[in-house]
């Protein structure tokens, strides 16, 4: 978008639309830029939450270029990518670049060009104003189309299949992509990776899928900031700073996170003792039983809630697993254990034919048991039924600790 002058050059004379605006840059007394946060913010957000566009500062209303004065331009950049990052939410990733064009004196002036990205999040400013752009105007939706506008966003069942903006091919492990195509006797060719929806294309750019991302691409955090599991243990029943024991923030493809998330936990949990006669007591949890929720909580997370993270915590009594998202509409808490209903259907059927370190076996069966795998042993082990409740965002899964006698 804009990349050549006379692009730049053609649009300044159409006029402000869906994806421009004319920004003037106001100069204090003291040759400080003036312009409000708010209202920087208020575009950002309003180009995001549709189909991205660009914000022409150092142009006025009219399409006339007044540029901004030399010793600006980075100070100019700065506040940009200041305001995306501190005064949206969530944060947006803009780019800027500076052109000079024909000014309206002799000389060429300085403009600042700062192009959003049409976001998979819905945002709104950190005063708490939505915003989407309907032709030359940032409007601020009423009830029903912020919910629309949120529908559009979040809890979606198709989320998965989206391209990730900005996200290339290069993002993607290429060796990945081969060991999950073996089956297929194909190379990860263009037409294999869309066939697949490994990649769709987008903006005249193949790219990689947020489901695509998260199960093969090399750091898919740098794109999805909340790809990842916090992990913490604690050696009392209360998360407090003086009962921490370790704590990490595990990133990487999807399918390596649930195994380290696994190993986190087998590190940490009571484990049986070894004897002269051989091994005594039972573990604290069934590992298998911890393996199915960790790779529950992670492929039927809700990715479209922006800054938020699948988080495991230890204690010495339980486990509590917090999976971002709502249950789907279709499924309640009490019949869980009986029905399924997949959010993040393409990201389920990579799963499926990926392999589990710990088990060798694909980490996703799709028998629909998942649940009943995670009760069952739990129960046995421990003589309590493990808890699902919805809190607020997450659903919080918590399984109770066999009490290992000393």
């Amino acid at each position: 978008m804009f990349d050549m002058i006379d692009e730049i050059q053609s649009q300044l004379r159409a006029g402000e639309d869906s994806c421009a605006e004319f920004m003037a840059v106001p100069i204090d007394g003291l040759g400080r830029i003036a312009l409000r946060s708010e209202a920087i913010a208020e575009v950002m957000v309003a180009f995001a939450n549709v189909d991205g566009g660009c914000i022409f500062m150092g142009v006025d209303d009219t399409g006339v270029v007044q540029g901004v004065p030399e010793g600006c331009a980075e100070d100019l950049e700065l506040l940009a990518t200041t305001v995306a990052r501190e005064s949206c939410d969530p944060p947006i990733e803009p780019t800027t670049r500076r052109v000079r064009l024909p000014g309206s004196g002799s000389d060429d002036a300085i403009v600042v060009l700062v192009r959003i990205r049409k976001s998979l999040y819905c945002h709104r400013t950190t005063s708490g104003r939505y915003f989407r752009r309907l032709g030359t105007v940032n409007h601020d939706p009423d009830p029903s189309e912020l919910r629309q506008l949120l529908d559009l966003r979040r809890g979606r069942r198709n989320f998965d299949i989206q391209a990730v903006p900005g996200a290339v091919l290069e993002d993607l492990d290429r060796k990945r992509i081969e060991s999950y195509l073996a089956t297929y006797q194909e190379i990860p060719s263009a037409t294999v990776l869309q066939r697949t929806r490994i990649a769709v294309e987008a903006d005249g750019v193949l790219r990689p899928t947020v489901a695509g991302l998260l199960a093969f691409g090399r750091t898919p955090s740098e794109r999805l900031h909340s790809a990842s599991i916090s992990v913490a243990a604690y050696a009392g029943s209360e998360a407090t700073p003086d009962s921490l024991v370790d704590d990490d923030q595990i990133y990487g493809r999807v399918g390596y996170q649930i195994d380290a998330a696994v190993a986190f936990v087998a590190r940490h949990m009571v484990k049986p003792a070894s004897t002269r006669v051989g091994w005594t007591g039972r573990p604290q949890y069934d590992i298998g039983a911890v393996l199915e929720a960790v790779v529950n909580a992670v492929a039927h997370r809700d990715y479209s809630i922006a800054d938020s993270r699948v988080r495991i915590l230890l204690f010495a009594d339980r486990l509590e697993i917090y999976s971002p998202g709502r249950l789907p509409r279709t499924l309640q808490i009490e019949n869980l254990e009986f029905l399924t209903a997949t959010r993040n259907q393409l990201l389920v059927q990579f799963l499926s034919r990926t392999r589990s370190s710990h088990t060798n076996r694909p980490y996703i069966q799709l028998r629909g048991q998942g649940v009943a795998k995670i009760l069952h042993p739990s129960e046995e082990l421990s003589g309590r039924r493990p808890l699902y409740e919805v809190l607020g965002e997450e659903l919080r899964l918590t399984v109770w600790a066999h009490r290992v006698s000393k």
